[in-house]
């Protein structure tokens, strides 16, 4: 067991969300790392005050702690299937890992306790404002407390068994997952799908829950509780122990729900000492097809290229053939617009009050509000807040090929920028349908670049100022940098620099062209000049 917890702890410190390069930790990326965590848990509280009072009101408010612990399980596991494949099988440090005195059920065991640790993460944001407004709205006391910590704490282990155990079979008894990069395309495209699904799907059924719903959730031997209970074994016990926490019940309950989690543990361990290592045989990186080349088709590849374009085929050509580049940054661009129509369809409003409301709105608002948000969207991509810690250990090669580390800077900007626009270009298609006046969409477009180039720049000093380069897997220079959260809020501050001063001033319309224009140019020319040179003089001082 030691060395199960002692694996752990190194896999964590390899790829953890607060290490830097040099593993440097800094008290401010905690503040930000709380802020955040306060804003969303105070929204997901209200939520849950709304759902709490509802399920009250229909005699059934126990029931929201097993609704709200089966949704949890449901969702880790529907996720932990595509997290157990990567990290258990697709990642660099399996080889490794395998080489060393170490039995199949302590490589498993190490990497289970990573998985945990990072849905303890998205368990803080979902189900902790839920135990505790259910604790302040139903009187429990201390040793409620107690429980929903433990509860808390081990809620995930029974999913994350069950998408291990499943992963485990498949892989020892087909061919599917073998394939790294297409299985990383496939199920990065079938989670996405499924988030955004499982968003809409709460939306939807938020609007339109009442005291019929809340019956047939909770009623009855087909009803989503008992539903959720049969799937994932020891929900029920865990629900009964923080509903009957003040009583000896709860504590029995409690030992049950433990009990479960020994059982799962012991089925995961002991299949895992007998099928992990057979089903790495045959794990391939990618698979590669001949193709011959004609003469004329050779020689178009190799004539002379513009060097700043060459630089940006190369970007573009890294960020689409890396599976995880291309979930985590280029589909991004399409995804944003599709959760803004769902946040439209899930507010209850049809396509024609939309349009109304719209044309209520002052042109200089409906100007500002999409230069805003071509700024914000230039900078959740996480394209150019990666640009330099994609590269890892190979960012020596930007040294010393004979291409100018500039316009190497510039090529991983304007990849960027080429790819934001993206999302730009549907925005400005919805806002025609949409009723917007082709005017204002047109300033807009032409402004809105001007920002979003602007925010380009901006991820690139991001990412120069402290880049994340010792890295195992590709998904923890992407997914696991907090440049993409940096950068994320300082494009939110540059959006609201852009909205808030239109929206307070009133602006006319005129006005509010010459105020965007003036102020996304001004950032544009200096992040694209002086930025582009800080981030090149950064590479140059680096030790690599």
């Amino acid at each position: 067991m030691l060395k199960i917890f002692i694996l752990a702890k190194t896999l964590l410190k390899s790829g953890g969300l607060l290490s830097g390069e040099k593993g440097r930790r800094r008290w401010w990326i905690v503040v930000l790392l709380i802020a955040a965590f306060a804003a969303f848990g105070f929204s997901v509280g209200m939520m849950a005050l709304g759902l709490y009072d509802a399920f009250d009101a229909a005699g059934a408010a126990d029931a929201l702690l097993t609704l709200t612990l089966g949704a949890t399980s449901a969702v880790i596991f529907m996720f932990g299937v595509f997290y157990a494949v990567s990290v258990m099988y697709h990642a660099d440090d399996v080889p490794l890992l395998m080489a060393l005195p170490l039995r199949p059920y302590q490589i498993l065991g190490g990497k289970f306790l990573t998985l945990i640790v990072y849905e303890y993460i998205f368990e803080a944001f979902i189900l902790l404002p839920v135990l505790v407004v259910y604790g302040i709205k139903s009187g429990g006391g201390l040793l409620y407390a107690s429980y929903a910590a433990l509860v808390f704490l081990l809620l995930p282990v029974i999913a994350l068994v069950m998408a291990c155990v499943l992963v485990m079979l498949v892989m020892r008894f087909t061919r599917f997952g073998k394939n790294k990069q297409l299985f990383n395309y496939i199920g990065g495209i079938i989670a996405m799908a499924l988030a955004v699904g499982f968003n809409l799907a709460v939306q939807t059924s938020m609007r339109s829950i009442g005291s019929e719903q809340i019956t047939a959730f909770v009623s009855g031997e087909k009803s989503l509780n008992a539903l959720l209970g049969h799937i994932f074994p020891g929900i029920g016990f865990a629900s009964a122990a923080l509903t009957k926490s003040a009583a000896i019940a709860g504590l029995f309950n409690l030992a049950l729900f433990v009990l479960c989690i020994i059982a799962a543990l012991a089925v995961f361990m002991g299949l895992g000492q007998l099928v992990y290592f057979k089903g790495l045989s045959g794990v391939t990186e990618a698979s590669a097809k001949r193709r011959l080349i004609s003469h004329e088709e050779l020689g178009r590849k190799t004539a002379h290229t513009p060097l700043v374009r060459a630089c940006l085929k190369k970007e573009l050509r890294m960020l689409v053939r890396s599976p995880v580049a291309f979930l985590n940054c280029v589909l991004m661009n399409f995804i944003w617009p599709v959760l803004l129509l769902f946040m439209a369809v899930g507010s209850g409003e049809s396509l024609d009050t939309i349009r109304v409301l719209l044309s209520n709105l002052d042109e200089s608002v409906v100007l500002a509000v999409f230069v805003g948000f071509c700024a914000f969207v230039s900078s959740a991509n996480a394209i150019t807040s990666t640009a330099l810690s994609r590269e890892g250990k190979t960012l020596f090669v930007m040294k010393y090929i004979p291409v100018a580390l500039k316009k190497q800077v510039d090529a991983k900007a304007l990849a960027g920028l080429l790819l934001s626009g993206i999302s730009i270009m549907l925005l400005t298609v919805a806002g025609f349908m949409l009723g917007i006046n082709i005017w204002i969409l047109l300033a807009a477009l032409v402004i809105g670049f001007t920002a979003a180039a602007a925010s380009a720049y901006a991820g690139l000093l991001i990412d120069a100022a402290n880049p994340k380069l010792n890295w195992m897997s590709e998904q923890q220079a992407i997914k696991q940098n907090l440049n993409v959260v940096l950068h994320m809020l300082a494009g939110l501050l540059f959006a609201l620099l852009i909205i808030l001063p239109v929206l307070l001033t009133g602006m006319g319309a005129v006005l509010t062209v010459v105020y965007l224009v003036t102020v996304s140019g001004i950032a544009a020319l200096v992040f694209s000049v002086r930025g582009a040179r800080s981030v090149a003089a950064r590479i140059e001082k680096m030790n690599v």
